[in-house]
């Protein structure tokens, strides 16, 4: 049953958060006109985090709960939505932060400005990182996070939309162990359509400050492609090596590119063929990133804002290139490309990262 006086609920799925839940209730205290509450949703955490609630709820001046069950952020989110009373619905990381006290009260204006259409917003993401000094490979994703593009919507940007939009979208897929945030942000961008909410979140960049930020957006890009493709598979053997990795500080990427060999091996030959052409056919589809590259290493330069910059090289690139590659000799020549790219990148990676023996102590089941 939905409580009316409450005008949204903010779910946050967790797993072994006990200081950074701390962190995110404290931060929530500071938001102004706006009647919310909490819905923690976890997934069989082991440290204080019960506690941490329990403490919490009884000072907070809105209403926190703890909903917990079966591990999975899909499920966790979806579970928690289940749980959740208001008809607006913040799905938020659990190290997220708002800098304007406004925040929410501004968000849920601008979604209420387009009445029933099908839409839902997401806000323009900022890096919480320990060097203060700029760095263009952040500038660059902050700033591809607030283009309304394939793939570029995520979910520590945070999910804002109502209720019934979700229900129409359907709930987040239980069986993708990654990318869960990703998919459901694709199949509403068809139906619907994404909105840049008036303020900034941030998120913190702890996990690409220990693993090296081209190294987890590497993955991550290879992830979504398969994604894209259908090739669902590669997910748990992935997800099987990155669980090897214990506390190493950087990431490998090399027992990734080796599983990805195995993996592809044990299919026929036709499938792997497709897999290939799939994959080609997805890279051209991404290759605007290389001029939005361009553009924003300018932008960067010049000292600009996060998306103030012009987007001259993109504009010129992406319809020429559209028009030499948008067709099937276009789509193999990629397919190519990408196979030269991928074998000289492990050649590289064997050359570069550390010997078997030193990735066999780490990661014992690439031997």
């Amino acid at each position: 049953m939905k409580t009316h006086s409450l005008e949204l609920s903010i779910i946050v799925p967790v797993l072994n958060e006990e200081q950074q839940i701390r962190c995110l209730l404290t931060d929530l205290l500071r938001q102004q006109d706006v009647s919310f509450e909490v819905v923690i949703s976890d997934g069989g955490s082991k440290d204080t985090l019960a506690q941490v609630v329990a403490d919490y709820a009884r000072f907070c001046p809105f209403p926190l709960r703890l909903v917990q069950g079966e591990r999975g952020r899909g499920r966790q989110l979806n579970r928690g939505i289940a749980a959740a009373k208001a008809d607006s619905l913040l799905l938020l990381h659990v190290d997220s932060r708002f800098f304007n006290p406004r925040a929410l009260r501004r968000a849920l204006n601008k979604l209420a400005d387009f009445g029933c259409r099908p839409v839902a917003g997401r806000f323009a993401l900022v890096f919480r990182r320990q060097q203060s000094s700029p760095h263009a490979g952040y500038y660059y994703y902050e700033w591809k996070a607030r283009l309304p593009r394939n793939e570029c919507i995520h979910g520590d940007q945070g999910f804002l939309l109502r209720r019934e939009i979700f229900a129409q979208i359907g709930q987040f897929r239980e069986d993708l162990p990654v990318m869960e945030d990703t998919d459901f942000a694709e199949r509403l961008r068809k139906q619907g359509r994404w909105l840049l909410l008036p303020d900034e979140i941030s998120t913190s960049a702890r996990r690409f400050e220990a693993e090296g930020l081209w190294q987890r957006q590497l993955l991550n890009a290879i992830i979504m492609c398969f994604r894209s493709i259908g090739w669902e598979d590669f997910f748990g053997d992935a997800l099987a090596v990155y669980r090897q990795q214990g506390s190493c500080s950087r990431l490998p990427l090399r027992p990734f590119f080796r599983q990805f060999v195995r993996s592809i091996r044990r299919q026929p030959l036709a499938q792997r063929l497709k897999i290939w052409y799939r994959s080609g056919s997805y890279v051209r589809g991404h290759a605007w990133q290389l001029a939005f590259a361009l553009d924003a290493r300018r932008s960067y330069r010049q000292g600009l804002a996060v998306g103030q910059g012009r987007l001259r090289w993109l504009r010129l690139f992406e319809p020429l290139f559209n028009v030499l590659t948008d067709n099937p000799v276009g789509r193999l020549l990629t397919t190519g490309l990408l196979w030269l790219w991928f074998y000289s990148t492990w050649i590289w990676l064997v050359f570069t990262e550390p010997s078997n023996a030193a990735l066999s102590k780490h990661h014992p089941a690439e031997n």
